[in-house]
């Protein structure tokens, strides 16, 4: 049997191409504003906290991306020429819970019911080496001391992001934000000195992939069960829930 060529349609990043992720539950999109694409995606080698499905969306997205990759490149300077390893397990942990991460802040913010949740809330998370613990959401980070070069520096960024995202996509596309809190503390703290390390990682949220999720699901104790994925190490791997 012949194999059918793909359509040249379908790798198009601009938002128009087939938007399968919508059957499929994709958990990640490029960073470029108003791309889609969810496919072939790299991180940046630099901040490691965005991704790209091309070089020309890199390319395009580097003027908004460049502040923001400094700052969290900063977050996690070499010491003597190595990633520290508290900064780089928290790396680790937020790639294996990207997905998990995503649909705690669908359902933790409610934005099924009440989409202007973004503008407000966000999810902070607290971390210990192992078992991780302390998972809240705050009403932005003004009111985290701790944080105030964050909220400075980087919010204003991700607030002019979704003002890009928010035209081309008709409202229906935006941005929540997950900050990560690690410190060395609790019962199994690594050896050495290790200062509290945090990312900021910017959430895409598009209403057509909240639309798919059951209305039971999204009812269910979000928390009681991110609890139980971080815990048990069993990570989501799609949004949509499998029938």
């Amino acid at each position: 049997m012949p194999t059918q060529k793909p359509s040249k349609d379908r790798h198009k990043t601009d938002g128009t191409g087939p938007r399968d992720y919508e059957k499929k539950g994709a958990t990640r999109f490029c960073s470029m504003d108003n791309c889609f694409n969810f496919k072939n995606l790299k991180e940046c080698a630099q901040c490691k906290t965005v991704c790209y499905c091309s070089r020309e969306c890199q390319r395009k997205h580097w003027k908004v991306h460049k502040p923001v990759c400094a700052y969290n490149t900063e977050q996690y300077a070499l010491a003597d020429g190595e990633e520290p390893l508290l900064q780089r397990n928290l790396r680790h942990w937020i790639a294996r819970f990207h997905t998990s991460l995503l649909v705690a802040c669908i359902r933790a913010l409610n934005v099924r019911s009440n989409w202007d949740r973004l503008d407000n809330y966000g999810l902070v998370i607290r971390l210990e080496p192992c078992p991780h613990a302390n998972v809240e959401i705050f009403v932005l980070v003004e009111h985290l001391g701790v944080l105030e070069q964050l909220r400075d520096q980087v919010l204003p960024m991700h607030n002019e992001a979704r003002k890009r995202l928010h035209q081309p996509s008709g409202g229906r596309s935006d941005y929540s934000f997950v900050i990560t809190i690690a410190s060395n503390t609790g019962d199994n703290v690594l050896e050495g000195e290790h200062e509290p390390t945090f990312r900021f990682t910017p959430m895409d949220v598009h209403r057509d992939l909240v639309e798919l999720l059951p209305a039971e699901f999204l009812g269910m104790d979000w928390r009681r069960e991110f609890d139980f994925q971080v815990e048990e190490d069993h990570p989501l791997k799609s949004v949509v829930p499998s029938s």
